[in-house]
């Protein structure tokens, strides 16, 4: 069950990496196909709340504490974290890619490892992603109400 759901979610990663360069120009490829302000909508949620849950789910829950949990060498931090920067890099990665994403992930686990819950890592996940769209999400707000 968890190779299936770990399967399910590197799919889905790379099924949209095809369509996405990077997170800010794939969002806007993506925001410019929807012709409504509720698919806008329906992306923003997706972003905001869904995406940091099933990943905080898959990489903190399972792949943290259940593979790792009693790990040496602070596999638990590492290893899920560098398994959750691959799929959040562009087509062609780059070291700095890899290096960014790593270390949100390695803020996420160790938060997960200090409070011995996921909520504060998918708390912070959240808000991280909110910051990281802040522009796009500004200008939706300022084309629906005005």
């Amino acid at each position: 069950m968890t190779v299936l759901v770990v399967v399910l979610q590197i799919s889905f990663n790379v099924q949209t990496a095809k369509h996405v360069q990077s997170t800010a120009e794939g969002w806007a490829v993506l925001i410019g196909y929807s012709g409504t302000n509720f698919a806008e909508l329906g992306i923003y949620i997706t972003l905001f709340f869904l995406t940091p849950l099933m990943e905080e789910l898959i990489y903190r829950g399972l792949l943290q504490h259940a593979f790792f949990k009693h790990s040496r060498f602070c596999l638990d931090l590492l290893l899920p974290s560098i398994l959750f920067a691959l799929p959040h890099s562009s087509s062609l990665p780059s070291l700095l890619d890899i290096f960014v994403f790593a270390t949100s992930g390695i803020i996420f686990a160790s938060l997960t490892r200090y409070t011995k819950s996921i909520y504060p890592s998918y708390a912070v996940h959240v808000i991280n992603n909110i910051f990281a769209t802040l522009p796009f999400l500004l200008t939706f707000l300022h084309r629906v109400f005005g």
